[in-house]
């Protein structure tokens, strides 16, 4: 029953995260279009990213108390309505008002979609791995679907992002399982103070250890860079280059079968085969040597095939550090765990997309340096994250 109920799940997913990205193409284009200031590319995702921020340890303190089905399918119907807001917008405070309001409940959904994950699963480590590669995969098919939807018109592209997000929620509602035998309830009722999302974030005292508190530095820092290199590639390919939204998609597209190769091989291979705890470091570190490389060498095909392999590299560290995370939590705790993770991944993700788009008109390349550095220092941490878990050992 779990198999099954979980599979229908994971088809879901894919096209809820293939419709999360039918916009993310088309947004240069919308800036451009629309005469709206360079910045915005990266100051509209930093507002998605606080609000993110400051929910997401509320849904995961929300997910011990109501079936997560029902968070996915609330969740889902808001992120769309957030959408609508956005795809209309005609001035920057609109876009930040959109996305600000998109992400209150983006932080919700994938805090519910892991806590479904975990616990329904039979096998925690594949099928935190399974729920990573689904949403990194048809993020990127999803990008290649937006950017073809976007040669016909932006508004076509949100036209269709909002229909399937508001559909896969539905579907999320009447076809997953109500999780509720498979979790520990509080003893306390869920009280007004609890919705206060800074009451979530003080409740971490309960979890918090300082190995813990390690693994969310390394997921935020990391997040830094990854936001940065992400979101300034897209507007820079468009700005210096002169590239279309295909051409965006083309290159997810591809990133999306390395992905899947990656994450069915070596990522499942690192979680069975070997300690986590050291492996993990192994990724970060490759993901600081290749976003070094275009700060030395400045062609364009390498620009572009580097980001290809480093896209596909990524991924990997997640469901690493999603896996360390939970597995320093009890049934009682991985609720808000995985909550307060999706918050420090949402932290990295506002510095890493504000200070892309803030820094760019100084110099296109300083994003990329800033990635550089952020890889860097998470390496750095994670080394240091080793030493205090070979003492524990």
């Amino acid at each position: 029953m779990r198999k099954n109920r979980l599979f229908t799940f994971f088809v879901i997913l894919f096209f809820f995260n293939m419709a999360a990205s039918f916009a993310h193409p088309v947004t240069p284009t919308l800036i451009v279009e629309r005469n709206l200031d360079s910045s915005m590319f990266g100051v509209a995702l930093a507002a998605m990213m606080t609000m993110n921020f400051l929910f997401s340890p509320f849904w995961g303190k929300l997910c011990s108390y109501v079936p997560t089905r029902r968070i996915m399918l609330i969740c889902s119907l808001g992120y769309a309505v957030g959408q609508i807001i956005f795809g209309a917008a005609m001035s920057e405070v609109q876009i930040v008002g959109g996305r600000m309001f998109a992400g209150i409940f983006t932080g919700g959904v994938y805090t519910a979609m892991a806590n479904y994950v975990i616990n329904l699963s039979e096998d925690r480590g594949r099928d935190l791995v399974w729920l990573t590669t689904i949403q990194n995969v048809a993020g990127a098919a999803g990008f290649f679907v937006g950017g073809m939807l976007g040669v016909i018109s932006v508004g076509t592209a949100f036209t269709a992002q909002v229909i399937v997000l508001a559909l896969c929620g539905i579907l999320y509602g009447v076809l997953c399982l109500d999780d509720t035998p498979h979790k520990a309830r509080p003893e306390q009722a869920l009280s007004a103070r609890d919705v206060n999302p800074f009451a979530a974030f003080a409740a971490a005292r309960t979890f918090m250890t300082p190995a813990l508190a390690m693994i969310f530095v390394i997921t935020a820092v990391s997040a830094i860079g990854q936001n940065s290199y992400e979101q300034c590639f897209n507007y820079y390919i468009k700005d210096q280059y002169g590239m279309t939204s295909a051409y965006n998609g083309i290159f997810k597209a591809v990133i999306a079968v390395l992905t899947l190769a990656l994450n069915g091989t070596v990522s499942i291979w690192l979680q069975r085969k070997t300690d986590i705890n050291r492996s993990f470091i192994y990724v970060l570190a490759v993901c600081t040597g290749l976003t070094a490389s275009i700060l030395i060498n400045r062609s364009q095909m390498l620009f572009i095939a580097v980001y290809i392999i480093y896209s596909s590299v990524m991924v990997l560290r997640l469901p690493l550090l999603q896996t360390m995370s939970a597995d320093r939590s009890d049934e009682a705790t991985s609720n808000q765990v995985m909550g307060f993770y999706q918050s420090m991944n949402s932290l990295g993700g506002i510095f890493g997309a504000l200070f892309a788009g803030l820094i760019y008109a100084s110099g296109p390349m300083r994003p990329f340096i800033l990635s550089f550095a952020a890889f860097l220092l998470s390496t750095l941490i994670g080394f240091m994250y080793y030493g205090k878990y070979r003492k524990e050992q």
